[in-house]
């Protein structure tokens, strides 16, 4: 008889040495894991992080048994007993009419992964909200924190579009909490009639929190996330608004950045968007960057870092939770 339980700490190890026989990582933002059990052998396992289902394996003999369904029947059970019923599944596509089957929906899917939603309603009560069929171009920013070389990207794209949508990736795995960063962009911004400044949301992905659990090799992860991501974008939020201008800022260091701007470039022309690359903005010789600057704050050269940010960032890291987060994270 097989049986059921939630994984406790000191058990961790255990779970990442049966992932490991399936080339699968424990990832670390896992908040909570069922295992199922024949007597004391691990033969089946699940986790969440968050609101996704994510790290799923099963012993081979013992497939065909129900066992996966079992895991993902619990696992729904404990989301919901929390509280959390909109839930997200990043898996490869093969795996999609297994999720299907429990009430979840494709967002979209690529060559390596796809994405499943169980309330893709709300996505298009989203998109609902946001429409506007006036012409316009994009820009997707972390702003981590955001510097004078967003606001340069920003203002030339201004230059180039009537009307301009600002993406904020929703995600707390940065230096700097989302709803810090969401406030700077947002009081910086302000005065600009011609700029949206859109909320994150869940289908916007960031790098940060994109699951790696089943691929080992970083190519195939950052070409698995971009594509995902440019996709997504492209079906939806581009349809919804309008979108025909995508502005980017040139990168030729940063190896997620560059891969993702090319990604871009080969796919989003195919929902009729042009993607703009902006040459990045320097100062005294040197490339504006948000790492320069978390670099500068992390050995507390304030004023240095400062000279590489707008008004609304300054004021915001000089407030009590601003010096907090340093103090925390930095």
């Amino acid at each position: 008889m097989i049986d059921y339980r939630q994984v406790m700490k000191f058990e961790k190890k255990n779970i990442e040495k049966f992932l490991k026989d399936f080339d699968i990582n424990y990832e670390r933002d896992v908040d909570y894991t069922l295992v199922a059990l024949d007597g004391d052998k691990i033969v089946g396992t699940g986790s969440c992080a968050g609101r996704v289902l994510k790290c799923f394996a099963i012993d081979p003999a013992y497939q065909g048994m129900g066992i996966t369904n079992s895991i993902i029947t619990r696992l729904l059970d404990h989301q919901y007993e929390i509280g959390n019923n909109h839930l997200f599944i990043f898996t490869k596509p093969k795996n999609i009419k297994i999720f299907a089957d429990f009430g979840f929906s494709l967002v979209e899917e690529t060559e390596d992964v796809a994405l499943l939603d169980n309330k893709i309603e709300e996505l298009h009560k989203l998109l609902k909200n946001i429409e506007d069929q006036r012409e316009s171009g994009a820009i997707v920013i972390n702003a981590n924190p955001m510097t004078k070389g967003h606001l340069y990207l920003i203002n030339e794209a201004r230059k180039q579009t009537d009307l301009l949508h600002i993406f904020m990736v929703e995600e707390d795995g940065s230096t700097f909490p989302y709803d810090f960063r969401y406030k700077i962009v947002k009081e910086e911004l302000e005065e600009y009639e011609d700029v949206i400044v859109h909320p994150g949301n869940d289908y916007i992905i960031s790098k940060n929190t994109f699951p790696t659990y089943f691929y080992k090799d970083e190519k195939t992860i950052l070409k698995a996330y971009s594509e995902l991501d440019t996709k997504i974008f492209g079906r939806y939020f581009a349809k919804a608004l309008n979108i025909k201008k995508r502005f980017v800022g040139s990168e030729d260091r940063d190896v997620v950045t560059k891969n993702y701007n090319e990604t871009m470039e080969r796919i989003l022309p195919e929902y009729g968007l042009e993607v703009v690359e902006i040459p990045r903005t320097s100062l005294d010789n040197e490339i504006i960057s948000a790492s320069k600057v978390r670099a500068l704050l992390k050995e507390r050269k304030f004023e240095e870092a400062y000279r590489f940010l707008p008004e609304a960032t300054i004021k915001a890291l000089k407030s009590e939770e601003g010096q907090r987060i340093i103090n925390d994270r930095l």
